[in-house]
C-alpha cells in the first residue's frame, strides 16, 4: 500500500473492516476467505484494555499471523499502536497506523508515529472536544493532512443502553470546516450488534468518508468485543446495502 492509500476520492466511501484482536490464523483467515473483504483489514496486535486481567493481544505470535496471511492473500492491515517501542517490529506488516481514543492525548506517541510517512487513523477520545482532537491531529501534520484521518467512534454519555453516545454531529461540523477525511466506527460506539449496521448507514447519510467495522467468524467466542462484532452473513448483509445506499449520498462503495 501507498502511503497515499487512504486518500479516498470525495465519491469513495471506504470500508474497513475485522476483527477487534487478531486471535487465531484460522480466524485471520475465514475473514480473508470472504468474498467481500475489503482490501484493509483491521485487527489488534496490541490491546489497551480497561481491566489489566482482560485479553491483552497476541503481540509478537499475532504479528507472525498477519505475516503468514500476506503471505498466502495479499491485503493490507491496520493495527493501534499502543507505545512508540511498538512501531519499529509493526511496520513491516502495517500499513495504516491507527490511534485508539486511550492514546489521543499522547502527544509523545502522536509526534513519533509523524516521523514514519505511514497514514494514520485517529480515534477521538472519549470525552474530547472537537477542538482537542483537532488540536491532537496538529501533531501528526507532518505526514500531511491527506494521510490524517479522524474516526468518531462515539463519546461518553450518561446513559446506559449502548456503550457510547454515536456524535454523528461531528461528522457534519468537520465535514463542513475541515480538510480532513473522517471516518466512523459504528461498532464501538453503539457496543451492541443489532445496531452496528444501522449507524453504519447512518454515517453514510451524515457524510462520512468511511467505516471501520468489526468483524469476526464466531463473535461468541471472541477474546474481545464480541458483543458488538458482526459475523460474517450479517458483514454481508450490510456490505450490500451499503452498495445500494452509498450512491444515494453521491458515493461509491470502495472495498
Amino acid at each position: 500500500m501507498e502511503n497515499n492509500a487512504l486518500n479516498f476520492r470525495s465519491n469513495e466511501l471506504f470500508l474497513i473492516a475485522g476483527p477487534c484482536a487478531v486471535e487465531s490464523e484460522n480466524q485471520l483467515r475465514t475473514i480473508l476467505m470472504n468474498e467481500n473483504r475489503p482490501r484493509l483489514i483491521r485487527g489488534g496486535i496490541h490491546k489497551m484494555r480497561t481491566n489489566a486481567k482482560s485479553f491483552q493481544g497476541m503481540g509478537d505470535e499475532g504479528m507472525e499471523i498477519v505475516k503468514k496471511m500476506k503471505q498466502e492473500i495479499p491485503f493490507d492491515f491496520i493495527t493501534e499502536v499502543t507505545d512508540a517501542r511498538q512501531i519499529e517490529a509493526l511496520l513491516p506488516i502495517t500499513s495504516v497506523f491507527q490511534v485508539g481514543a486511550r492514546n489521543m492525548y499522547n502527544y509523545e506517541l502522536l509526534k513519533e508515529l509523524s516521523r514514519y510517512g505511514r497514514p494514520v487513523i485517529l480515534k477521538r477520545a472519549f470525552s474530547a472536544t472537537i477542538s482537542e482532537w483537532l488540536g491532537a491531529a496538529e501533531y501528526l501534520f507532518n505526514l500531511g493532512e491527506k494521510n490524517i484521518i479522524l474516526c468518531e467512534r462515539g463519546v461518553r454519555s450518561f446513559d446506559n443502553k449502548l456503550r457510547n453516545l454515536l456524535d454523528l454531529g461531528s461528522v457534519i461540523y468537520l465535514k463542513k470546516n475541515t480538510p480532513f477525511k473522517i471516518i466512523v466506527d459504528p461498532s464501538h460506539s453503539m457496543g451492541l450488534t443489532p445496531y452496528v449496521a444501522d449507524a453504519a448507514y447512518a454515517a453514510v447519510a451524515a457524510g462520512a468518508d468511511g467505516l471501520i467495522v468489526e468483524v469476526h467468524p464466531e463473535p461468541a467466542v471472541a477474546l474481545s468485543d464480541g458483543q458488538q462484532a458482526l459475523n460474517i452473513p450479517q458483514f454481508d448483509e450490510m456490505v450490500q446495502k451499503l452498495h445500494k445506499l452509498a450512491p444515494i449520498f453521491g458515493k461509491e462503495l470502495r472495498m
